[in-house]
């Protein structure tokens, strides 16, 4: 009988510790888990319900969880190779390399470099360059060879991506208005950086003005203290066909926009009916059009100009739902932005 109980006691205890033992597994799994580089982490409960990344970011919040993937995804591929090296002698996370002069004249005459200096005091410049370049190449060969015979395993997660809404409103469209895909510009007509980044859109319009829409909506800073005005002539020019023209002009003459230079535009801008401009002007008829531009912006996420929503349009509805890009930026950002999503429309 004692040898029973005692069998029970033990079988009872055996049960008990496997059952803490699995728990403790299963807990120091969830830890593990946890401890993997999340791009979505959770950042608070409330009541029970879980907030994460996600539920709460902005576009700053986005762009630091963006310069911070981009970091360490550069960071990564040399530590994995720094540490691949000490069991594997094939395994180079220094590589060197020799730019022949060849290769400097190659890149200097594609790149057009003339402008920059001459191909001698540019040499060394490029050379380290080039020389950067084949070594990153190199670098990121072994690691994605690495990565492809299960020597190392990466966590690393791109944030998802960060789309924001608005509408077109009443905008002007230039390109094609039927288009799926838009530029939709936020600007000042006495913002400096707005006026510099006009010469990169005209030429994104020649390019892609048959199969996107670039939308215009006004963004006039209260620092800028004629740009309301400006934004309200334009408006008053677009009644009679003349809105493109003008506001070629105003980003011209940036510090000639009060109202007796917005007026005495009427004639240079070609209008057939001076009075009803001038009228429209002093009377401020397109205020809170300018006022509705602006609050969509502030919606949208525009915080300061120039900004663009580059993403799907919907012709029907006016809606935009896209990425924000802030600045003058150069071309190719355009670009890239644009193609991506011409991409998903094919």
């Amino acid at each position: 009988m004692l040898i029973m109980r005692i069998s029970k006691f033990l079988s009872a205890y055996a049960i008990i510790l496997l059952t803490l033992a699995a728990n403790l597994f299963a807990k120091e799994n969830e830890v593990q888990e946890q401890d993997y580089f999340q791009a979505n982490p959770i950042i608070a409960e409330i009541n029970g319900k879980i907030i994460r990344f996600e539920d709460l970011r902005d576009k700053a919040a986005q762009d630091a969880a963006q310069a911070l993937y981009d970091q360490l995804a550069r960071l990564l591929p040399n530590l994995v190779l720094n540490e691949l090296a000490k069991s594997d002698a094939e395994i180079d996370p220094n590589p060197q390399f020799t730019i022949s002069d060849d290769m400097v004249t190659l890149f200097y005459k594609q790149n057009r470099l003339e402008n920059r200096g001459s191909i001698d005091d540019l040499k060394p410049q490029i050379r380290d360059y080039l020389a950067n370049q084949l070594k990153q190449e190199s670098v990121y060969r072994q690691y994605n060879e690495a990565l492809s015979k299960g020597l190392v395993k990466s966590y690393l997660q791109a944030p998802s991506e960060f789309l924001l809404e608005t509408n077109v409103g009443q905008g002007y469209i230039r390109g094609n208005k039927e288009a799926k895909v838009i530029v939709l510009e936020y600007s000042d007509y006495q913002c400096p950086f707005c006026a510099r980044v006009q010469p990169t859109l005209t030429e994104l319009i020649k390019e892609y003005g048959s199969r996107v829409a670039f939308g215009y909506r006004h963004f006039p800073l209260p620092f800028h203290k004629e740009a309301d005005e400006a934004a309200i002539a334009v408006e008053c020019a677009r009644d009679q066909g003349k809105f493109e023209t003008l506001h070629v002009l105003l980003f011209k003459n940036q510090k000639n926009q009060f109202v007796e230079d917005l007026i005495g535009y009427a004639d240079e801008i070609g209008l057939e009916n001076v009075d009803q401009y001038e009228k429209c002007i002093v009377e401020e008829k397109y205020r809170s059009r300018v006022l509705e531009d602006m609050k969509a912006g502030q919606e949208a996420g525009v915080t300061g100009t120039p900004g663009f929503l580059i993403g799907t349009f919907d012709p029907k509805s006016g809606r935009v739902r896209g990425e924000l890009l802030s600045g003058a930026r150069p071309l190719q950002d355009f670009k890239k932005a644009l193609e991506k999503y011409l991409d998903r429309q094919s």
